[in-house]
């Protein structure tokens, strides 16, 4: 039996030559059977889908002598970041227990944050204008959030309050009619639509 053919059909939220190397050390000890009717197919499988990464796998008996298997990886929509350290996070809310390194992507600070964050990026669907420009998401405290615009260091910052609709739905109008964003200030304290508060970046 040759070596199987390993086949991804999505991207990886983990670079591809560290998911073979993961791969391969569980494939090992169903490759040395010598026919492929031998091999555990189920076995192999159950191996393999426990990988944190992995969403489904499938493994097939291609005669004469090639095991093929095809795996979908869990599809991630930011980075949590923790200890100076990024962990994808899954459309559903699942924190994968693997760092990974940062390539680009939104990232996420704050306890409790991967769960909460899922209302919030939904929500801001509806606002290309603001999503598209939105580099990190805090969540402070477990109390509100604070979205970070541009750059995570030096960009401009939303404060919102735990109920962020209205929040969120301001600050896309005031984008759109005054074009807020792209003026020289670092924050915009949005908790009380009755008073907005703006600090300008040089005074």
């Amino acid at each position: 039996m040759t070596y199987p053919e390993v086949v991804f059909l999505n991207n990886l939220p983990i670079d591809k030559n560290i998911a073979l190397i993961s791969i391969r050390d569980l494939i090992t000890p169903y490759s040395e059977v010598k026919k492929i009717v031998d091999v555990d197919v189920k076995g192999l499988t159950k191996t393999i889908s426990e990988l944190p990464w992995v969403e489904n796998v499938s493994v097939i008996r291609d005669f004469p002598d090639v095991i093929k298997i095809v795996i979908s990886s869990k599809q991630f929509i930011a980075y949590k970041v923790l200890n100076d350290k990024y962990y994808p996070i899954t459309s559903s809310g699942e924190v994968l227990n693997m760092p990974v390194e940062y390539a680009d992507g939104l990232l996420v600070f704050g306890d409790g944050a991967e769960t909460e964050v899922l209302n919030l990026l939904k929500f801001l669907s509806k606002y290309p204008n603001l999503k598209n420009r939105l580099v990190a998401i805090q969540y402070v405290n477990g109390l509100r959030w604070n979205l970070i615009f541009y750059d995570v260091a030096d960009g401009l910052t939303a404060k919102l309050d735990n109920n962020f609709e209205k929040g969120v739905a301001k600050l896309a109008e005031l984008d759109v009619l005054q074009g807020i964003l792209s003026r020289d200030i670092s924050d915009i304290d949005l908790r009380d639509l009755t008073k907005i508060l703006i600090k300008q970046r040089k005074n």
